[in-house]
């Protein structure tokens, strides 16, 4: 099925004039980061692009998408419904998720919308810092037309020098739609 996958990924890519380009980290467990989040088409581009890189992962989305007929296919993609009305620990669930897998990419889109908004919400940090994982930074890029996994970072816990590292292998990503790209901070940061 894996190989199924692959091919039906490469060929979906083809078929849209795309490619996707990565080298697959070396580590069993990682947070996968989408950005930029611009466009529905992102979604159908992530999917294609992991399977043509054989990357299997789950990832979370907003509870609503997984209501209705299209509920269970999200899950069977690899959907994780969250909550995002607050309350609840989703840095905790993550972690503990990593905790009781061997191998697991978990993917999250840290602008948390298709929309602007003025920063990253600051959970994927959290959730790598506390799961003791990195980050692959991945990207649905339009400029070049190319899903892509970019780059490896560890996290130091210098939350600064870290996001500086993030922004500087996102410089020359383009979405679908510019204009609703999310800067690459996080809250904290645009409050100094």
């Amino acid at each position: 099925m894996r190989q199924v996958k692959k091919w039906l990924g490469r060929a979906g890519l083809w078929v849209f004039g795309w490619r996707a380009e990565a080298v697959i980290p070396d580590t069993p467990k990682f947070i996968l980061v989408g950005y930029p989040h611009t466009s529905t088409w992102d979604f159908p581009l992530f999917i294609l692009t992991a399977w043509a890189l054989g990357v299997r992962s789950r990832w979370a989305g907003k509870q609503s998408l997984f209501k209705g007929p299209l509920g269970g296919l999200f899950r069977a993609l690899g959907g994780v419904p969250v909550d995002r009305s607050g309350g609840k620990n989703m840095v905790a669930t993550v972690a503990e998720l990593f905790q009781q897998h061997d191998r697991l990419i978990f993917g999250i889109a840290p602008s948390g919308s298709r929309s602007f908004t003025s920063h990253w919400r600051s959970g994927f940090y959290h959730m790598a810092r506390e799961a003791n994982v990195p980050l692959v930074l991945g990207s649905v890029d339009f400029a070049h037309r190319s899903g892509c996994l970019l780059d490896v970072v560890h996290l130091t816990g210098d939350v600064t020098a870290d996001m500086d590292r993030i922004r500087e292998v996102y410089a020359d990503v383009r979405g679908r739609n510019p204009e609703c790209q999310t800067p690459i901070r996080l809250k904290s940061e645009c409050e100094e």
